[in-house]
């Protein structure tokens, strides 16, 4: 058995390096001459723009992984098949569990890897690489501007609740302020349609003014245009989000902490933060479904594995965009929207693999 190990561990990281070099090259030409004239147009010297795609190597890298894993594996166990190396092993007494645990290992390292490429490397190279982009060819702000949903944010004595604010035009719709006492108690509430800072103070539009009276007594005053001087300014309201493959991932998770104590809709926070820990594991996932795939003997030979394991691929992350996209949009929870993809083809894995044994 250590020697059948050390034959799979051998051809399977000559496949997997193959592809995974086929893949990164595969990537920067393609990514290199959609961006180019980009970088042309905005006068951005050679040195900069190369400096781009060598930043970008390590993500492509740890995104490439789990995909170079299912080819490689898809490759070694057809030209096994094919010539009847399989057969031979199963002739030996050994069944597709035997073959599956080395693979398995392979695939649980792999998935280590990409963490740690996650966790330590590309928070580096990645930010470099989103500043040149973003400052030296988009020609953004480096502040950067960005439409904010749903705030909740706690002042000096008062509660903001904010349905929308541009934090380039520093502008907010749908207002709503609620002002305390020193013991907490409700005294005086704001609500308007618009809300613009104009220097020193805030212009409200179109809105509604109601005062609790010592005595309990409500009064109401509704307003065409109505200026107020508050302590809290566009800053207290503005909130720049960095990119989740800047962060890692304890990073990320003091983050969405911040933010949802702030106010702020941390959804996607949190998704991102559950998927940083769900794609390690796309490895193991797509090596359950992949071998039981490469071991049956279908018409195609060497092609037609690959195509099947691109395919899969391409199913994979068609099901981790989609669910990871239905849980930002909150119709799943964060948890379940990054992980329901491993967990469809990890079952998907098991049956591939049940049926097969039997």
């Amino acid at each position: 058995m250590r020697i059948l190990t050390r034959y799979l561990y051998k051809e399977f990281f000559t496949f997997f390096l193959i592809a995974l070099i086929t893949f990164l090259v595969l990537y920067t030409v393609i990514d290199f001459f959609g961006k180019i004239d980009n970088f042309m147009e905005a006068g951005v010297p050679i040195k900069t723009t190369l400096s781009f795609f060598l930043y970008q190597i390590p993500l492509v890298i740890q995104q490439m992984l789990p995909i170079s894993m299912l080819i490689s594996i898809m490759l070694m166990l057809g030209l096994m098949n094919k010539h009847n190396e399989i057969l031979a092993l199963k002739s030996s007494g050994l069944n597709l569990f035997n073959l599956s645990y080395p693979l398995i290992g392979i695939s649980v390292l792999i998935g280590v890897a990409s963490f740690f490429l996650s966790e330590s490397i590309v928070p580096i190279t990645s930010p470099k690489a989103n500043e040149i982009w973003n400052f030296r060819v988009e020609k953004r702000d480096a502040k950067g501007a960005y439409k904010l949903s749903h705030i909740w944010y706690r002042g000096d004595r008062s509660i903001y609740q904010i349905r929308a604010f541009d934090s380039k035009k520093n502008i907010m719709e749908g207002l709503t302020i609620s002002f305390f006492g020193e013991n907490f108690n409700l005294i005086k509430r704001i609500d308007a349609e618009k809300a613009t800072w104009s220097g020193d103070r805030w212009s409200l539009a179109h809105g509604l003014i109601q005062t609790i009276n010592p005595d309990g007594s409500w009064k109401s005053v509704s307003f065409e245009h109505h200026t107020i001087q508050l302590p809290e300014n566009p800053d207290n309201f503005k909130h720049s989000m960095k990119a989740p493959e800047e962060m890692s991932f304890w990073e990320l998770r003091n983050y969405a902490r911040k933010i949802r104590k702030e106010g702020f809709d941390s959804t996607k926070a949190q998704v991102d933060l559950n998927t940083k820990l769900a794609f390690p594991f796309i490895s193991l996932t797509l090596t359950l479904v992949g071998v039981p795939l490469a071991l049956r003997r279908k018409r195609g030979g060497i092609p037609f594995n690959i195509t099947i394991g691109i395919g899969i691929s391409f199913l994979y992350l068609l099901t981790f965009g989609l669910s990871r996209s239905l849980a930002i949009s909150g119709a799943l929870p964060p948890l379940l929207g990054a992980w329901m993809a491993n967990l469809l083809f990890l079952f998907l894995g098991i049956y591939l693999t049940l049926a097969e044994q039997g």
